[in-house]
């Protein structure tokens, strides 16, 4: 009996090796037939037989781009866990509340929640309306252990700092401490654009000198000043739809400052005293305490959706954490590194985690230590599913919802994209024909003297390796006869979350490219809003809307509500909702949303 086990063991093992070797000379053919000298370090490993099917450069440090969060992310689930979350505390140290009036100061203490929002800090402040408070008579301390921290890592493009996807990380973060911004077309042309933006508490000055133009060519430049005035410049077309536009908040104290004075002034309290950043006292009252989603869910963010300001805020804090006090990015790095290196058991030596995001062009790792780190997170059941789960799904979702989209494809891959100028990353799971798990990375870095522009040129060479790896059926394949194990399961052959929400985008735009269509005078201002439109309408009477939205509604499905002091009830108009319009001015306003049944 001993024997036959023996041979088995010796015949899976043979198979695997020949299997392996096989695979070389493919995937090396798929390479050179795109550029045989290209800078290119990749692994692939069978997860089910450990056997490494191909390695190329796997020592070699390359540039990782967006696939560092695979690192800084790792670290944030094991030393934290996947139930961890941010705590936003608010408390007093006043020695008394008399006649509404709270002797003392306020303590807003910020742990680095990249999630928290305008409506978690009204939640907070809410409060104070159920102590009575009318008035404080000192300042708003913000308490945060990151006032010393730069806002980006060493080493990142100042260009980035003008993007959305490069908003400051520090002193904290509040509403991602970035701003979205809508500019609609006016009616009339050479009149302003009609700007709209997310922040809910006007704590932003507007200079709005975007012009609506009757033909020609447009565009639109936006940014947020130190002093939080938002400036946008430029023109946009009548005809044209909705311009949305994400913009970085250069400077975060100002803009939480401005935000937490409107709180307090719409709760109906007053502030004698100042808001700035400050230490929090001994022994304070706690008020109302605020908890973010569990880590899990912040990671979907940094790992699907590839946001930086997520990733280094869970860097930075899981660094802190580790190290009992707060770190700058230079002192972060070996703390995180040196951990991963005792947990994981792969050898760090060689690589340069300066942040969490990858927008630094110092970090540096090599093929094997990713796929050292993808191997031990699968090995781990604490760890593997929550991990997996929170990487865009090939064809489905994240980075990757407009990649592998064929039947063969789609949802059978698991995988960190990553790009800078000059480089590209690809590093995750992928599911074989005969159900083994293969963990593989690709790093690709242009060499000196060549163009910098990787993408157009390899992406499609990345996408043929997966999908040559996706057909493949590793392991002892004549002694393990399975069936076909990746036939997709019902919700796969349903549209995705993705899917669903750029579905209902199309549908939005959709309505607004037929009211444009349908409404061409300047009597009519057409606000879009993502999934809801407004109308405000100056003519004299509402048929001309009323019949261009029931055209529409042959079409797309969605509700009408109608704001209106002196409704026409003699033209009999079917509004599902009519809002009595109590302002001055008379102005009709029409309010198209989603329909439920």
């Amino acid at each position: 009996m001993k024997s036959r086990s023996l041979i088995f063991a010796l015949l899976i093992s043979f198979s695997s090796h020949i299997f392996a070797n096989s695979l070389t000379k493919p995937i090396n053919e798929i390479i050179n037939k795109v550029d045989p000298n290209i800078n290119m370090g990749m692994i692939v490993l069978d997860l089910n037989t450990g056997e490494t099917l191909y390695t190329r450069d796997a020592s070699k440090n390359f540039t990782p781009a967006s696939n560092m969060k695979l690192f800084s992310e790792a670290a944030a689930l094991i030393f934290l866990g996947p139930s961890y979350t941010f705590q936003t505390k608010l408390s007093t140290n006043a020695k008394s509340l008399k006649n509404g009036i709270l002797d003392g100061s306020l303590y807003l203490s910020l742990s680095g929640d990249p999630s928290l929002r305008q409506l978690d800090l009204k939640y907070l402040f809410a409060k104070l309306a159920d102590w009575k408070v009318k008035e404080i008579k000192d300042d708003v301390v913000i308490v945060t252990s990151k006032e010393q921290i730069n806002p980006h890592a060493p080493g990142v493009n100042p260009k980035d700092f003008t993007h959305s996807y490069g908003a400051p990380t520090t002193p904290f973060i509040l509403d991602e401490n970035r701003v979205i911004i809508t500019v609609n077309p006016s009616s009339k042309a050479e009149q302003n654009a009609l700007i709209e933006y997310s922040s809910i508490d006007n704590s932003f000055i507007l200079d709005n000198q975007v012009k609506t133009r009757l033909k020609g060519v447009c565009g639109i430049s936006a940014k947020v000043t130190k002093e939080n005035k938002l400036k946008l410049r430029g023109c946009i077309l009548k005809s044209s739809p909705a311009i949305q536009l994400s913009i970085p908040i250069s400077n975060p104290l100002n803009y939480a400052q401005n935000v937490i004075r409107n709180q307090l002034k719409s709760l109906g309290i007053k502030l004698d005293g100042e808001i700035r950043i400050g230490k929090i006292s001994k022994s304070n009252m706690l008020i109302a305490i605020h908890s973010s989603k569990p880590i899990t869910q912040l990671m979907a963010n940094t790992l699907k959706y590839s946001d930086n300001l997520y990733a280094d805020s869970l860097f930075l804090h899981t660094a802190e954490e580790i190290n009992g006090s707060s770190l700058n990015w230079q002192e972060a790095e070996p703390v995180v590194k040196k951990f991963l290196q005792t947990q994981t058991g792969v050898n760090f030596d060689s690589a340069v985690l300066i942040d969490g995001s990858g927008l630094s062009v110092h970090d540096r790792v090599t093929p094997l230590q990713t796929i050292g780190l993808l191997k031990y997170i699968h090995t781990h059941f604490p760890l593997a599913y929550e991990y997996i789960t929170a990487l865009p799904i090939a064809g489905q979702d994240g980075t990757l919802v407009k990649r592998f989209r064929k039947p063969t494809q789609r949802g059978l891959l698991r995988a960190k994209t990553g790009s800078l100028t000059g480089v590209m990353s690809l590093s995750g799971y992928l599911y074989t024909s005969n159900d083994h798990t293969l963990a593989f990375t690709i790093y690709i870095n242009t060499r000196p003297g060549t163009k910098p522009n990787i993408s157009g040129r390899y992406m499609g060479m990345v996408d043929s390796l997966c999908n040559f790896l996706l057909r493949q059926r590793p392991g002892n394949t004549f002694v393990k006869n399975l069936s076909n194990s990746n036939k997709h399961v019902a919700f796969q052959d349903k549209p995705s979350k993705a899917d669903r929400i750029k579905s209902n985008y199309a549908k939005w735009r959709g309505i607004e490219r037929s009211l444009k269509s349908g409404l061409q005078n300047d009597a009519t201002n057409i606000l879009f809003r993502n999934n809801s439109i407004i109308i405000v309408d100056n003519n004299k009477n509402p048929e001309q809307v009323w019949q261009t939205l029931q055209s529409i509604k042959k079409k797309y499905s969605f509700s009408i509500g109608l704001r209106e002091k002196n409704p026409n009830t003699s033209n009999n108009l079917p509004v599902f909702l009519w809002i009595d319009n109590n302002t001055n001015g008379g102005q009709r306003v029409w309010y198209i949303q989603e329909a439920v049944s």
